[in-house]
């Protein structure tokens, strides 16, 4: 009998430590949905919102910490692929390599989508070209380096980062994938591209509307007094668009694309709990109060 019960007793440890330590053999996990600590990463592009995601977060659970770096789209994903983070906020999903990676490891990440936002383009204060159509910022990144106004210098176009979520939206849809020309070249985050535009009367800066679209964020404001949203056309001729939540809504705006969280966490534990609220009520009206599209709550029309 004590023979029976010693043997009962071994597989009950040895089957808790299996479920403790899945997908990481030998690694006990102390942290749950509400506790512990994540290092996660995301899209400097998103940093306004996540920021804010994880302030409410943090109220509320207090013993939880969450440790989030803001990077450059290739860097999100070479950590997500090596561990370094177990949560990403990213501007598109895994691709079919990133996916096969986490295959042969019989890892399967969860891909949420929890909003829907957009490219701004930005320019400077004395600029009076304002209105864009979708053909000519396709010409401004095919060669054509002049603004259409008499007497404008060349165009400096100024992205948020090399390797950006950010560039590679502007080289995949509107360039099939050329290379930029010299005249464009980027800087170190989405501040810094308002900062420049500001002060040079020839950029055109590319950054997240995620900067520029909270209406009661004293910083959003800094910016909108700093720099002038470009308003853009689908088609030449056609109505031109400034990247309000509704148009976003609506798709009149054109330079839109989807935001998700990825998560390789293979337990219930912080990246879970974390990825959970964002995407439920509480956390999808932080993403509408914004000023982005959530993926399940109303929108409503912000100004510039």
């Amino acid at each position: 009998m004590k023979t029976i019960k010693s043997i009962l007793f071994l597989l009950f440890g040895l089957g808790t430590l299996f479920f403790t330590s899945c997908g990481q053999p030998g690694k006990v996990h102390t942290d749950t949905p509400t506790s512990g600590i994540l290092t996660m990463a995301s899209d400097d592009s998103y940093k306004p919102t996540v920021d804010a995601e994880i302030e409410v977060f943090q109220a509320l659970y207090v013993n939880a910490s969450i440790h989030v770096k803001y990077e450059p789209e290739d860097s999100l994903f070479s950590d997500l692929l090596h561990d370094s983070a177990r949560v990403i906020v990213a501007g598109r999903k895994l691709n079919t390599q990133e996916g096969n990676f986490f295959k042969s490891r019989q890892l399967f990440p969860e891909q949420d989508k929890i909003a829907t936002d957009a490219l701004a383009l930005i320019v400077n204060n004395d600029n009076p070209d304002t209105l864009l159509s979708i053909d000519k910022i396709k010409a401004i990144f095919n060669g054509d380096s002049l603004w259409d106004s008499p007497g404008k210098d060349k165009i400096a176009v100024v992205f948020d980062h090399e390797n950006s979520g950010n560039s590679r939206y502007i080289r995949e849809n509107l360039m099939k994938g050329a290379t930029f020309p010299s005249y464009c070249f980027a800087l170190h985050g989405n501040p810094q591209v308002i900062d420049y535009v500001s002060k040079n009367k020839q950029a055109l800066g590319i950054i997240g509307v995620n900067w520029v679209s909270n209406d009661y964020d004293s910083a959003t404001q800094g910016f909108l007094n700093k720099v002038k949203i470009v308003w853009v056309s689908a088609t030449p001729g056609g109505r031109h668009f400034q990247p309000y939540q509704y148009y976003i809504k609506t798709g009149d705006y054109p330079l839109c694309r989807d935001v998700y969280m990825i998560k390789t966490e293979p337990y219930m534990g912080l990246g879970s709990g974390f990825v959970s609220f964002v995407t439920c009520d509480k956390g999808q009206r932080i993403i509408f109060r914004d000023g982005i599209l959530p993926a399940t709550v109303p929108t409503h029309i912000i100004t510039f």
